[in-house]
């Protein structure tokens, strides 16, 4: 049967998609401009005059603002890291985040405040260096359930604490985020904890962050969101497959 050039050239796409190597670098989380995922979920906190928390639904923004590349690292400032609405009644504004990843396929990431100057990651290829340390490192992937990120005193603590931990990793069909394919992948829960909170991050490779989760044990003060949108950026399209 003759195929037609349409259809030769849809399968000839098909096959270069498929073929993208995860391995390359950026290729977990993806880190073009303009990427963005939207949120939904809700945000609790502590009424001084009430008989019950206060709590609001949120619709919640994160966007890669901006991408840089020296040797062997690729870096992105995001704006409206999830953890940005910790601790508030939801109508914060979003702060500017930095996420790296080396070639060793380690990510780091740090809030850098309202008032840090951009300007400076222009500097030379060692200009993200005293980001990428061990108190800022998120995950290496590829990552196995058990697996802890942290520095190498916390390492050593019996109750995983202040580290990240790879908590869990299963197979589960992502089947009700606008932009992402329905097949089968796997998804990565990282827990950090401490004694007065906790922090549970689901992920998968090329989305990035599927839910989000801050709860405070003392105080309330509870972070719960899902990812409902997922938009790639300059770069094209980082999830493959077909839309749901």
């Amino acid at each position: 049967m003759l195929l037609g050039a349409s259809t030769l050239c849809a399968v000839a796409l098909t096959m270069v998609r498929a073929q993208k190597p995860m391995s390359a670098l950026g290729g977990f989380f993806p880190l073009s401009a303009g990427t963005y995922w939207v949120y939904e979920g809700t945000v609790e906190w502590e009424e001084p005059e009430g008989d019950k928390p206060g709590s609001a639904e949120v619709t919640w923004k994160m966007k890669v603002e901006r991408v840089m590349r020296k040797p062997g690292v690729v870096a992105a400032v995001v704006t409206g890291f999830p953890a940005d609405l910790d601790w508030t009644a939801g109508t914060t504004e979003p702060k500017p985040w930095l996420i790296v990843e080396d070639e060793k396929h380690r990510v780091f990431f740090e809030n850098l405040g309202p008032n840090f100057a951009l300007a400076s990651l222009n500097g030379d290829e060692h200009a993200f260096d005293k980001f990428m340390v061990d108190e800022n490192l998120f995950f290496r992937w590829p990552v196995q359930p058990g697996e802890k990120f942290c520095d190498e005193e916390a390492k050593k603590r019996e109750d995983g604490f202040y580290c990240w931990n790879v908590a869990e990793v299963t197979k589960q069909k992502v089947q009700t985020v606008t932009g992402v394919s329905s097949e089968e992948r796997d998804v990565i829960r990282m827990e950090y904890g401490t004694l007065p909170d906790d922090q549970k991050i689901e992920l998968t490779a090329g989305v990035g962050i599927l839910s989000y989760r801050y709860h405070h044990h003392g105080t309330v003060a509870d972070t719960d969101l899902r990812l409902v949108e997922f938009h790639s950026g300059e770069g094209g399209p980082t999830v493959l497959g077909q839309k749901p």
